[in-house]
């Protein structure tokens, strides 16, 4: 879905550049009965080129303003990867991607931030993460051969989880860090 939209862009934007050409430059050159269909197409170009672009706009930056923690708890798990992604674009982390949905290896996203590469786990959770969260997000580290591992959560953590995430050198972050990465959303 992602390539098809993002030639339909491509395709768009060729037509753009056209209907541009025709509009400013080009009118003068073109034969006069040619305009009643040239006129109209050059415009429906222009605003849907505007309007897919702000469309983007907004979906890319605003999507999530104002959220609260109370609707990230309401997320389902694939919404919840979407929107770690974003927000770890939002505290710092470049190149940014979300895994497949499934078959995943344990790595929701794969981000990078000063030089280190990451592979986080989301866990959209009601209880307590446990040691299943840590295990998966260390394998999937190791499967895409990244530098460091990370579980991010809405919830917190078992006692268990904890220890074997400092043994493996996982970073656990749980409801209250999330709160502190949310801060950096727009309001």
């Amino acid at each position: 879905m992602h390539r098809l939209m993002r030639r339909l862009f491509t395709l768009l934007s060729v037509a753009l550049v056209l209907a541009l050409t025709y509009s400013f430059a080009g009118r003068g050159w073109v034969p006069a009965a040619w305009h009643q269909y040239l006129d109209p197409f050059s415009f429906g170009t222009i605003a849907v080129f505007t309007i897919w672009v702000a469309i983007w706009i907004f979906d890319r930056h605003f999507r999530y303003r104002d959220l609260s923690l109370e609707r990230v708890d309401e997320m389902d798990g694939f919404e919840f990867e979407r929107f770690c992604a974003y927000l770890l674009r939002r505290n710092g982390y470049r190149h940014v991607s979300v895994t497949q949905e499934s078959g995943d290896q344990g790595v929701d996203v794969i981000a990078t931030k000063n030089k280190k590469k990451y592979g986080i786990q989301c866990k959209r959770y009601n209880g307590f993460v446990g040691n299943h969260a840590v295990q998966e997000v260390w394998s999937g580290h190791q499967y895409y051969d990244l530098d460091a591992a990370i579980v991010l959560s809405n919830s917190q953590f078992s006692d268990s989880a904890q220890e074997l995430a400092q043994e493996l050198g996982v970073e656990l972050i749980g409801r209250d860090g999330l709160r502190k990465m949310m801060r950096h959303l727009p309001s």
